[in-house]
């Protein structure tokens, strides 16, 4: 198998649910291999009716920097990887939406697309245990969350006072600071809008998981790393939320 060392352009690729599915399958497939397939072969194997489905999916990823092919080579499909001084990429599912302003988003595994994301974002974390969520409004726009931005999260029941947390409220994902008071957990907004208000629950509430970092989609297409809110310097204590 060839491996082009051609830098990616952006740390950050969006891609669909079905040419994340599509990467995914093609990537194991020339690893295992040591080769890269035919058009004709990518249709078997992939139970497509027609090469020119495979084609577009093939031309979907060249275009966002993730293969490169050569056109009148047979085997002409090459994984671009980054160079060793450049950062690592990884595949993280967007798997549901989060509201900010109200309990008005149903908690779902819906894999909607993918980013490709450097492994830098990830902050050291294990791999698996990171998602994406989309955030659904704007009460946490003062902590850099903005309505459709997708937020990095490490799926975890363990959490501090003071950090940005998905939480799960019969069967609703919202995203909140988190804030200990006496035996109540309360969810708080980081917003100067008065019209946000805070949640308090009590302490057997679902933590789904811990803001990493936010990704922000530009309107032309552009891609920006938001700085999270920074909470003040005070002692810090884990809880762990269960069920």
């Amino acid at each position: 198998m060839t491996i082009n060392k051609k830098p990616l352009n952006n740390k950050i690729i969006q891609l669909t649910a079905k040419q994340g599915r599509f990467y995914e399958s093609l990537r194991k497939l020339m690893e295992k291999k040591g080769e890269s397939p035919t058009v004709t072969e990518l249709v078997t194997l992939m139970k497509f009716s027609s090469p020119r489905a495979v084609t577009q999916y093939l031309e979907a990823l060249q275009q966002k920097g993730l293969i490169e092919r050569s056109r009148y080579v047979r085997r002409g499909i090459r994984l671009v990887m980054p160079k060793k001084d450049e950062p690592m990429t990884i595949q993280i599912p967007v798997i549901a939406s989060a509201g900010c302003d109200q309990m008005s988003i149903f908690a779902e595994r819906n894999f909607d697309d993918y980013v490709c994301v450097a492994t830098e974002l990830l902050q050291g974390k294990k791999v698996d245990n990171v998602v994406c969520v989309k955030a659904i409004g704007d009460s946490m726009c003062d902590a850099g969350i903005k309505e459709k931005d997708y937020v990095l999260v490490e799926v975890t029941e363990i959490a501090e006072a003071g950090d940005l947390v998905v939480a799960i409220i019969d069967g609703f994902a919202v995203i909140k600071k988190l804030e200990i008071a006496n035996n109540a957990v309360i969810l708080s907004p980081v917003s100067s809008d008065p019209k946000y208000k805070p949640i308090i629950v009590n302490k057997n509430f679902r933590l789904f998981g811990k803001v990493i970092d936010v990704i922000r989609m530009q309107a032309k297409g552009e891609i920006e790393i938001i700085p999270l809110y920074d909470a003040p310097e005070e002692p810090r204590m884990e809880y762990k939320f269960m069920d």
